[in-house]
């Protein structure tokens, strides 16, 4: 019975340590996570863009509301020769 209780103890040791350790590397955790924030930089930068592209669009149409009448029909016409 004391050859029992012993190896009970000593496996529940174990397992506690090997449990510590898997925690400290992150032994399950850590490559779930680095996918999640190389996918969080991949979106990042999209987003940067995106709001670059969203400045630059409404310089222009800063600039074509500030504009005379006379010159709005033609920029409208440029934008979509350009696009």
């Amino acid at each position: 019975m004391t050859g029992l209780f012993i190896f009970l103890t000593i496996a529940v040791i174990i397992n506690g340590v090997v449990k510590i350790i898997q925690a400290s590397k992150g032994a399950r955790g850590s490559k779930e996570f680095q996918a999640r924030t190389d996918g969080l930089g991949d979106d990042l930068a999209r987003l940067e863009q995106d709001l670059e592209d969203a400045r630059e669009r409404i310089v222009v149409l800063e600039k074509i509301v500030t504009d005379d009448k006379r010159n709005l029909r033609q920029e409208i016409d440029d934008l979509a020769n350009d696009g």
